[in-house]
């Protein structure tokens, strides 16, 4: 049975809902340092009124350039509680990224800390805006970012012109008695996501305050309460760990513990100290936790649910060695657009629905599967297009109305882009990104069929497989492999592994041993990076 959840209309007032209900309850823990509920939302007020002293007025972008931090926490609630759009970035930005976000997104401000680890965050940004000169009004101006007027620093900067955190925070400390909050309406957008770009440029989601609801449902379905402590590795600058870690936690009263950045080891360890009890995450996530579990003799029995994001064939055998090892989870399938997480399955499902499924569409969230090419809905069990319509999802692409209109139907589909079915229980199990499947002499093919049995392979570490042209049969699958040192098998043992166990047109043609993967940030591969790989070796093949 739950205990009491908050619910309410708009992101910035739930860390006020939350100090009203939990108070004095622990509210975050960071590197030894701890915040009851009253305090989170202390930071919430005096960052709130900091920004509003700095000039930032409704409908202001404010871009978030940050690692994993608690002010980080602070200012995502703070910028839409003055009725600003938060934009966090991603903290992999390099410079030519970062340019196009602050350019794209309009931020008037910008505000980062020196480091983000190993990354010099304050030598990027300063390459990108250059020294800021001082206007008649007061603020910062600069020259190749012209809708800037202001960068606040966590650190020793060497930007020109920028100012200080402390000094920052003392302004709000100073003015948060006066400071009236403006009228705010639940469709009034609130954050500005983009997208993790695994082709093309990013693109700007718009989502407003309806992703409340769907936070309090998911945190009702997995039973949340105030006894519960969450650990936080995600970055903050996905809606993934913000709608899943951040907000379910002020929503149930439940600890958060937060993590700059993942390391298994260090995560397990504090899983072991803090007695965590929800975790979140990929399938790299788990494969590093699993990994640290088998070296470090530590109690992780504190552990009652995770949610992981099942569905593609790769992944279910590791889903299946998490609930022993670790604990049950919870399958999940969500994009940006979506507010994150629409799809869930319940404590108690089957393994079949936690394993091998994306889960159930949550209350009020309708999914149904799609022929791309002729636009009719398919039945059960064929795979086609996954279509969502929902109350929380985005409102547009900023500035790309083209864009939204392609993917946003006039009855409000929204085109996700994915590939997958329905099951015959209602479960949807999403396969792969559509442009990811692969059309092998008419016959679709999932990658993620193939790399499951690629990673059963003794040595295989990892695997992805992509479609190369094929003047016959149109594309046939190639496979990339992270091996083992010494350990795997070669490219023809690998080849013959597969005779006998699917159809021949499944095998791949070619295995290909590369060190790493290319990933996102958020753990997905980025298969177009390896597309344009087979493509020049083909034309390097052909000189």
């Amino acid at each position: 049975m739950n205990d009491k959840l908050i619910s309410c209309e708009l992101l910035g007032q739930l860390p006020h809902a939350a100090a009203g209900t939990w108070g004095d309850r622990k509210a975050l823990i960071y590197k030894g340092q701890s915040w009851t509920y009253q305090q989170f939302e202390d930071e919430v007020q005096v960052a709130a009124s900091a920004l509003a002293s700095a000039g930032v007025r409704p409908g202001d972008r404010v871009a978030l350039w940050l690692p994993n931090c608690p002010a980080l926490q602070f200012l995502l609630f703070a910028t839409t509680r003055i009725g600003a759009v938060a934009v966090p970035l991603n903290t992999r930005y390099k410079s030519m990224e970062l340019r196009y976000a602050l350019l794209q997104s309009g931020s008037t401000l910008v505000i980062s800390a020196t480091r983000a680890g190993p990354v010099d965050l304050d030598g990027i940004l300063k390459d990108v805006v250059g020294g800021g000169t001082a206007t008649e009004d007061s603020t910062a101006h600069f020259s190749s970012i012209p809708a800037l007027k202001g960068i606040i620093m966590i650190g020793d900067s060497q930007i020109p012109g920028h100012t200080p955190w402390a000094a920052f925070r003392d302004s709000g400390w100073n003015s948060a008695a006066d400071y009236v909050t403006p009228t705010i309406m639940p469709s009034d957008i609130a954050l500005m996501l983009f997208t993790s770009g695994t082709s093309g440029q990013p693109k700007g989601v718009l989502l407003n305050h309806a992703g409340l609801k769907l936070c309090h449902d998911r945190a009702r379905i997995m039973r949340l309460s105030k006894d519960d402590i969450q650990l936080t590795y995600l970055p903050l600058f996905h809606i993934y760990a913000f709608g899943y870690s951040v907000m379910m936690s002020l929503m149930s009263g439940a600890t958060q513990v937060l993590m700059d950045v993942f390391k298994g080891e260090e995560a397990l360890r504090l899983i072991h100290e803090h007695r965590v009890t929800v975790l979140h995450g990929f399938e790299a996530h788990f494969s590093d936790l699993f990994a640290a579990r088998n070296k470090l003799d530590l109690d992780v029995s504190s552990l009652r649910i995770a949610s992981f994001a099942t569905g593609a064939k790769s992944v279910t055998a590791l889903a299946e060695i998490v609930q022993e090892a670790l604990c049950e989870t919870s399958s999940s399938y969500g994009l940006t657009e979506t507010w994150g997480g629409i799809t869930i399955s319940p404590p108690g499902a089957t393994l079949s629905q936690r394993c091998e499924s994306s889960g159930l569409p949550q209350p009020g969230i309708e999914v149904r599967i799609v022929d791309p090419n002729s636009g009719c809905v398919l039945p059960t069990n064929t795979i086609g297009e996954i279509q969502v319509r929902s109350y929380a999802l985005f409102t547009s692409y900023h500035d790309d109305p083209a864009e939204t209109e392609r993917v946003i139907d006039a009855d409000g589909w929204f085109r996700t882009g994915d590939a997958g079915i329905l099951r015959d229980d209602g479960y949807l199990r999403c396969l792969a990104r559509f442009k990811d499947m692969l059309k092998v002499g008419g016959e679709n093919v999932a990658p993620a069929e193939i790399e499951g049995l690629l990673c059963e392979i003794p040595g295989v570490r990892a695997a992805a497989v992509v479609g190369q042209k094929n003047d016959r049969l149109e594309e046939v699958p190639v496979a990339f492999i992270v091996a083992q040192p010494n350990e795997c098998p070669g490219e023809s043992e690998i080849i013959e592994y597969f005779r006998g166990k699917i159809a021949n047109f499944k095998i791949p043609t070619r295995v290909i041993f590369i060190e790493e993967l290319p990933m996102t940030s958020t753990g997905k591969v980025q298969k177009e990076l390896l597309r344009k790989r087979l493509l020049s070796d083909a034309a390097s093949d052909q000189n």
